[in-house]
Formats: C-alpha cells, structure tokens, sequence
C-alpha cells in the first residue's frame, strides 16, 4: 500500500454569488495565477494544494462552486464534510453583499455545525468602482 504523502486533509469550499471572483481567489492560491476573462463555473471544481505548517502536511481540497441558482441544489451537497467555507461577494456589487445573509443560511442547512467560516470581500483591486 501506497504512503500518503500528507498528515492532515481539509476539504474547503468556495461560495458566493456568480462573478465575485471564486475562481480567481482559487487559481492565485493554487497557481498563483490571474485570469482576466471570465469563466462560468458549471455546478462545481476543485483544485488541491499541499501546504506545510508547524512541520505538518496538510493537503488543501478546495472546491469551487457555481454561484448560479440553477446549480444550487448540486452545490449545498458538497457542505456536507467541509471543514471550512469561505463565502466570497464582490465590493463593487451591493447586491453580492445583501445575498451574504442568505448564503449564511445556506451553510446552516447543509453544513455541519462546527464547520469554520470566513467571509471574504473580493475585487479590491476595483474598489474606484464601489
């Protein structure tokens, strides 16, 4: 049988309304690249990541949601043994903001209880367009 080359697995979640930059935050974190066109994501993709911290491996399974309505019913099942989920919304976009509340709802349905969360705003680098 194979060794696994890591100690610990998280599996993290990207979610957040359509176009506030989920992709992005994950390719620069795993690639650290920029992608300048934008990509619908259809229903869900994940990259992996192995980082090392305090002398432990610790692999990163991030998974990347669509934020679209229609793939709701397909992504709230991948809450489910997540450790964290980092919802994103976009600070030139009100109407990502006010959809917070309801994706926080959404991570109480579906997700464990103890599941960690962070909440992210996104495109700062835009911010003359707030």
């Amino acid at each position: 049988m194979a060794k696994k080359s890591y100690d610990l697995l998280f599996k993290l979640l990207l979610i957040g309304d359509s176009g506030v930059g989920k992709t992005c935050i994950l390719f620069r974190f795993v690639d650290n690249t920029f992608q300048t066109s934008f990509i619908s994501t259809i229903g869900i993709d994940f990259k992996i990541k192995t980082i090392e911290v305090e002398g432990k491996k610790i692999k990163l399974q991030i998974w990347d949601t669509a934020g679209q309505e229609r793939f709701h019913t397909i992504t709230t099942s991948y809450y489910r043994g997540a450790m964290g989920i980092m919802l994103v919304y976009d600070i030139t976009s009100r109407k990502t903001f006010e959809s917070v509340s309801r994706w926080l709802r959404n991570i109480d349905e579906h997700a464990s209880e103890d599941v960690e969360r962070v909440i992210i705003g996104n495109k700062k680098d835009m911010g003359d367009k707030r």
